[in-house]
């Protein structure tokens, strides 16, 4: 069901794995690949103004016989790096996508850069804050926010994120910058909704992480990315978010908590090997530019 999984700091809870609208199915039309994710049992659509899909989104849900928007959590993000002035206004950008998916409300709304939080972290917060408090979203986050930047948005928050979405796996995780955001993120309740899981397998082959995951494989009759997409989820505390246009791949991917269900001296495994390479994929303007 929608509402299984996680719980967040407001109360609601998140389906651990999540179906991603970015990267692949960015800038398409992609109602198929939405509504063929939701047959393999997806219950978590994330998305973005920055897609330029919504309309997918709402036309799946709508589409997918016998379902019910009450069965769907809906993510969306507001903020690209082309957008005008306008386009940057949290309330307008939710009620845009709002008005493409045919949806009352989301279930949660994230600020999708640090750089869109205009004209201040505290001033946009509020927006959020407002948005969640007239239930046009359930919840209110953050994605690809660095410590510093909740520290300044925390001086007037009222209501913290509930989650923060970024780039997560073994080759990121242990940087400088990235263990003093864990440390603020999990005193604060905030739960990290990773994405990126599976950069070992596509993006930076041939690290320290590929004999372990594959060790670990082997051993649980899981394939490799249930492996990473599981090491994700659990090592994060929080949720994974992946994409496939594969049906079958799909349902591998949502069944990677249950088929790789590793111990946590194998977590522990995973993330020593990693701790041997960085890299990282996405977002790195906002990276570069903070403390290491």
């Amino acid at each position: 069901m929608a509402r299984s999984g996680p719980s967040l700091n407001d109360g609601t809870s998140i389906p651990a794995i999540g179906f991603g609208t970015g990267t692949g199915l960015s800038r398409s039309e992609c109602t198929d690949q939405i509504v063929s994710a939701l047959k393999a049992g997806y219950r978590h659509l994330d998305t973005a103004q920055g897609y330029f899909n919504a309309g997918s989104v709402g036309a799946a849900i709508k589409k997918w016989d016998g379902g019910k928007r009450e069965d769907v959590y809906v993510v969306t993000k507001f903020g690209f790096d082309t957008a005008k002035e306008d386009e940057l206004d949290p309330r307008k950008a939710l009620e845009d996508q709002l008005k493409l998916m045919e949806l009352d409300y989301v279930d949660l709304y994230l600020i999708h850069s640090p750089l869109f939080a205009k004209p201040s972290f505290g001033e946009c917060w509020k927006v959020m804050e407002a948005l969640k408090k007239e239930g046009l979203t359930r919840s209110i986050g953050v994605s690809n926010f660095r410590e510093e930047d909740l520290r300044e948005m925390k001086k007037s928050w009222t209501i913290p994120p509930a989650v923060n979405q970024i780039e997560y796996n073994p080759y990121v995780f242990h940087s400088p910058n990235m263990l003093r955001l864990r440390a603020l993120l999990d005193a604060e309740d905030i739960k990290i909704e990773a994405y990126g899981p599976l950069n070992s397998l596509f993006r930076v082959t041939g690290g320290p992480v590929d004999a372990v995951v594959k060790s670990l494989a082997e051993k649980h009759g899981a394939t490799e990315a249930q492996v990473l997409l599981s090491w994700a989820a659990k090592h994060s505390g929080g949720i994974a978010v992946t994409q496939s246009k594969n049906e079958g791949r799909q349902r591998e991917q949502l069944d990677a908590l249950s088929k790789a269900d590793m111990s946590e001296e194998e977590v522990e495994q995973i993330a020593e090997a990693g701790r041997g390479k960085f890299f990282r994929h996405f977002q790195r303007g906002v990276w570069d530019a903070a403390k290491p």
